[in-house]
């Protein structure tokens, strides 16, 4: 066992563990009740909805992990604090206990999900740098790539590119390429292929249903925001609207190539077509993002996360013996 400062930081990374694991299972479980209403919103809120579920138990683990420190817990002004939840003996930390092996299977997991990632990033790059050297330059963003698939997608983390195959240009008029790359290029503005692949790091710690379906919301988030971005009025969101059913019935002659189906690619018409168009069709005015709702749910969150980790501590002690 170990006393002192050192004890007390192992100590509180225990804290921010149980924590997180506590504000995940909230954070799932609230998430799971108002995903459908998250429709209703516009598309940055929608956006900004879905970082902050993935995020939310982060946040709160650090905030409890606050909250659980001696700056709240010694502290004259915070003393009543202490009423609703504290940690008991925070000096002393023993190697041979729940509470390292909580932090290591955490730490662990972590090292695990990064490594995965960063091994998709890296093949992502090779992919990239590959389609890069063999396509055709068609401006400084844009490249056409030799092949009769057609297809048009968006790929590279740090300097992303837009790649469009021979094959579409055949078979679709000028207008619509045009549409499809300002598309494209709405992604090399709003950095996608790096957000998504962040944002599929945070998901990585829910389960896999809610993993699958945050993932899921997201990309088509972030293809309705590239379908309006260049969208200034009703006739040109018909454009894009029409543009998108005749891309769909051309595309769904093929396959696309398992080169093509990384998970970073960021594709024309891989998402859900109709919620799309109705998307760019619909009259509907879209909520705007509720921030006492949002501030209302945080605080719940970190409040109900606090007293579990303090309940769920002394369930463990009763159970296991340092």
């Amino acid at each position: 066992m170990i006393y002192g400062q050192w004890a007390l930081a192992f100590n509180l990374l225990t804290i921010t563990v149980l924590a997180f694991i506590v504000a995940n299972v909230f954070v799932s479980i609230f998430f799971w009740s108002i995903k459908n209403k998250i429709q209703s919103y516009t598309v940055s809120t929608r956006k900004s909805l879905l970082w902050l579920c993935v995020l939310s138990p982060w946040i709160i683990a650090l905030t409890v992990t606050l909250f659980f420190s001696p700056f709240f817990q010694s502290g004259a002004v915070f003393v009543w604090l202490t009423e609703l939840a504290h940690w008991h003996h925070p000096n002393i930390f023993y190697f041979l206990s729940w509470h390292s092996i909580s932090l290591i299977i955490f730490i662990s997991f972590s090292l695990y999900i990064a490594v995965r990632k960063i091994i998709v990033a890296y093949k992502n790059h090779h992919q990239i740098s590959l389609l890069r050297a063999l396509a055709t330059k068609k401006s400084e963003d844009v490249f056409i790539i030799d092949s009769s698939i057609p297809t048009a997608f968006t790929g590279g983390l740090f300097k992303p590119s837009c790649f469009i195959s021979k094959g579409l240009i055949e078979q679709l008029d000028s207008d619509d390429i045009e549409i499809i790359i300002q598309h494209e290029l709405a992604h090399i503005h709003y950095a996608d292929p790096i957000k998504k692949w962040i944002f599929s790091f945070f998901t990585a710690y829910f389960t896999p249903t809610v993993n699958k379906i945050l993932k899921s919301m997201m990309a088509i988030a972030i293809e309705q925001a590239a379908d309006s971005f260049f969208v200034k009025s009703q006739q040109q969101a018909n454009d894009v609207a029409s543009t998108l059913v005749r891309f769909t019935k051309l595309a769904a002659q093929y396959s696309i190539h398992e080169q093509y189906k990384s998970e970073l690619l960021v594709h024309f018409c891989r998402q859900s077509i109709e919620q799309r168009v109705l998307h760019l069709l619909s009259d509907n005015q879209f909520k705007p993002f509720p921030m006492k709702v949002v501030l209302l749910a945080i605080i719940i969150l970190s409040i109900m996360s606090t007293t579990s980790v303090d309940s769920l501590h002394h369930v463990i002690e009763t159970l296991f013996n340092h």
